[in-house]
């Protein structure tokens, strides 16, 4: 018996392939897809180390920075709430108490800023969060002045985008919240 005819290839056909090499490039497919895999998976490990570490622009949270920043607020939290006058204390000790509580919070600023002045300028808020400090001395200074002279100050909170600055103060991710001695003032 006899095998039945080829047929002719077309013209400019190639040959069909024996089959042979397709194994080398499965293997490099493989490989290929496996290096990318593993690529993607260090950018992203990357890209999330680097977000999880960098700073928040809206809290303290260097712990160097937020350390001393808690320290120095309990202790003037503490200060503060000693030397509170009570609402019907006379003038003089109502103002002797308003310039007792303002000595103890520029204590706590000063505490701040005595840290490197380059780790305080990597952790964004800090410099803000101590001028509202002492904006809010300021204020109260002029409320104790004004009272000391015999008049009948109103003390307002003072404001920052029309919001009291005590928010801003209270939401940097601190445990230090604004005592309310130093906001109540009558």
């Amino acid at each position: 018996m006899s095998l039945p005819p080829t047929p002719a290839p077309y013209p400019g056909a190639r040959p069909a392939p024996s089959g042979r090499g397709n194994a080398g490039w499965w293997v490099l497919g493989a490989v290929l897809v496996a290096v990318i895999g593993v690529g993607a998976v260090v950018v992203f490990c990357a890209g999330l180390w680097t977000y999880a570490n960098h700073d928040r622009p809206e809290l303290i949270d260097n712990p160097p920075v937020s350390e001393v920043a808690e320290s120095a607020c309990a202790r003037m939290r503490a200060t503060v709430a000693a030397e509170a006058a009570p609402p019907n204390a006379p003038v003089d000790a109502r103002v002797r108490a308003i310039r007792a509580q303002n000595a103890a919070v520029t204590v706590m600023v000063a505490q701040v800023r005595d840290l490197d002045r380059d780790l305080l300028a990597d952790d964004r808020p800090t410099s803000a969060w101590l001028a509202d400090w002492e904006t809010l001395v300021e204020a109260r200074e002029r409320y104790a002045a004004d009272l000391a002279a015999g008049g009948r100050p109103h003390f307002v909170v003072p404001t920052a985008g029309g919001e009291p600055l005590t928010d801003r103060m209270n939401s940097v991710g601190l445990t230090c919240e604004v005592p309310p001695q130093l906001v109540d003032l009558q």
